[in-house]
């Protein structure tokens, strides 16, 4: 069973369910993050609560469920989706920021009745957003556990308990406790005697170790502590480090068992400790269980999660041979692909195992870092849709098909996007894809200074289509671990006021797009690494090496410089891949679509 599928079984029956846990417990109201006690949008079959509350399948949204009334709330990227996923019957959809929970709250709540939240799982800003709502209205915020949801399941599967491997220095780049004392240091000097740590990839990156829990991510579901010394109380299931632990970097950890996480939290404080649990990525019932125990609570962003962000020369040179690597296979892919839908359609499923095929050919490939998005036509609108089990939509000789596709390798994490075309296409659609390609070619080209926020520079990236009255509603950049999440933070090209700074030495993706519902969806995707660019300046250089299909290029759209940024980057691509590609056919393909314009 799959999210897909759990999302797929949805009946009302599930809301009756969860209507009468709530009962038994007392509660008018429940709240639904979609993340887990790790605050991770990639979770375990398990940990599904939304796909099995809702019907919503997608991997960011929040839903509130009352006695009488629900409403599912979904980001930009996930309308469309949600839309064909959710019983409108029995839930009203809403826009995560433009109509956000706390307002449909403001007018749904009532005196004297109660909203439960699991305390793993909400994280401190959204309970920090909702709880002045509901006490203006007169109704209450009560923490509850288990989770209602759990109970109502009853065919909810097991968390699954996955060995643990070490991921040593040759391929972290650092041991375990060189990376701790430099968290050490960062604590000590800004006056932290403890740091809350339940984001499982920086836990990896930090103990130097690896997993296979959650799908299509490398890592081990565990909770940390970390005072300023850099000694570590870990939380982890001991069977996933084998008999000893030996094989690990343990030096200065303490083990314990996942459920003494916030009985131990509360030990190892006293009044006056100063407590640092990031606002996003951490639950709310550690920032109660620390109050209570008269600590003085930072709700700040992680320094771990900043440190992890600035790859090492070992992390880089990594990420750019499985790029490279991966590139390959996109090649081959994209060849496979023009010829196979030349003769006859192929289905969104089919095309999603034939990239997973020729990756699985490839050194040091572990595993997809995401279910591949495949979409033809009308389903390349919903950005993070996932083809049925069924097979999903064909695509076909006049289909617009956008692919959305990454690996995980020993080395490194990858993240493409292509939108391709197989007959002549439409004005509209060259017209459309020129846009996005000039947004993505400005925001390649940017020279900016060192220490630019993300949202500084996203106006870039929209400036081609906003001058024809269209946008995209999501980031135009995610930054990419090292044999880690695909979605790592906090570096981030967006609308969205994110403080992090930019700084080389991280990855970034570069990813504007433009969506038609209904009709289609354009994205061009390449994962970057940020370098120095002299006088105090950074800018983004391309690690993905994939050809743009010059057939949706409409060159009268495109400046001298645009035009030759496009033909440099092909030879870049020609240059770097050709003697790489065994491959005849894919060969051949490579040399076609990467000639000059």
């Amino acid at each position: 069973m799959d999210r897909l599928q759990i999302a797929a079984g949805w009946t009302p029956a599930r809301l009756d369910s969860l209507r009468a846990e709530m009962a038994r417990n007392d509660l008018d109201g429940f709240i639904i993050p979609r993340w887990d006690a790790h605050q991770s949008e990639y979770v375990v079959i398990a940990d599904e609560r939304l796909a099995w509350a809702t019907g919503f399948s997608g991997t960011w949204g929040l839903a509130v469920v009352t006695l009488d009334r629900a409403a599912v709330f979904v980001d930009g990227r996930y309308t469309v989706q949600a839309a064909a996923e959710v019983s409108t019957a029995h839930f009203e959809l809403k826009h995560l920021y433009d109509e956000p929970v706390e307002r449909w709250l403001a007018r749904t709540a009532a005196k004297g009745e109660v909203y439960g939240y699991d305390p793993m799982i909400l994280n401190p800003i959204v309970h920090a957003q909702i709880e002045p709502t509901i006490i203006e209205q007169g109704a209450s915020l009560r923490a509850i556990s288990p989770n209602p949801i759990d109970r109502a399941w009853s065919d909810r599967p097991d968390t699954p308990i996955k060995p643990a491997f070490p991921f040593p220095a040759a391929r972290s780049g650092e041991t375990s406790l060189v990376k701790r004392h430099r968290l050490a240091e960062r604590l000590s000097t800004a006056r932290t005697d403890l740091l809350v740590e339940t984001q499982t990839d920086n836990i990896a990156w930090l103990l130097n170790w690896r997993g296979d829990e959650v799908p299509d991510n490398p890592i081990v579901q565990a909770f940390m502590l970390v005072d300023a010394t850099g000694a570590v109380d870990l939380f982890v299931d001991a069977r996933k480090l084998g008999n000893d632990g030996a094989a690990f970097e343990l030096e200065g950890v303490t083990l314990h068992e996942p459920s003494a996480f916030l009985e131990r939290l509360s030990q190892r404080l006293k009044g006056g400790d100063r407590v640092s649990m990031d606002p996003k990525f951490s639950p709310v019932g550690a920032a109660t269980a620390a109050r209570e125990a008269g600590a003085v609570v930072l709700i700040e962003p992680d320094p771990l999660t900043a440190l992890k962000a600035v790859k090492n020369p070992v992390e880089l040179a990594g990420l750019r041979a499985a790029s490279k690597r991966d590139s390959i296979a996109w090649v081959r892919f994209l060849a496979w692909l023009d010829a196979k839908v030349a003769s006859a359609p192929i289905s969104e499923l089919e095309a999603e195992e034939e990239i997973l095929r020729y990756r699985r050919e490839l050194e040091h490939f572990v595993s997809p870092s995401f279910r591949t998005i495949a979409g033809a036509d009308a389903n390349g609108a919903m950005c993070h849709y996932n083809a049925p089990a069924d097979g999903g939509a064909m695509i076909q000789r006049d289909s617009l098909f956008l692919i959305d596709s990454g690996g995980q390798y020993l080395d490194g994490t990858t993240d493409t996007t292509r939108t391709v075309c197989f007959d002549a296409p439409s004005a509209i659609w060259r017209k459309h894809y020129t846009l996005v390609l000039k947004g993505h070619i400005r925001l390649a080209t940017l020279r900016f200074p060192d220490g630019t926020r993300g949202y500084q520079i996203d106006a870039f990236a929209r400036e081609a289509l906003w001058a024809h009255g269209l946008d995209y509603d999501h980031g135009t950049g995610h930054g990419v671990g090292h044999f880690l999440s695909v979605h790592e933070h906090p570096q981030r090209i967006g609308k969205d006021p994110v403080m992090t700074s930019i700084t080389a030495g991280m990855t970034l993706t570069n990813e504007p797009g433009y969506y038609e519902a209904g009709r289609y969806g354009i994205r061009i995707e390449n994962l970057c690494e940020v370098v120095e660019d002299g006088d105090g300046f950074i800018r983004l250089r391309d690690m993905t090496l994939v050809p743009l299909d010059r057939r949706l290029i409409d060159l009268e759209l495109l400046t001298e410089q645009e035009r030759a940024w496009v033909d440099g980057y092909h030879a870049r691509v020609r240059s770097e891949l050709a003697d790489l590609i065994a491959d005849p056919l894919a060969k051949d393909w490579l040399i076609a679509n990467t000639a000059p314009l």
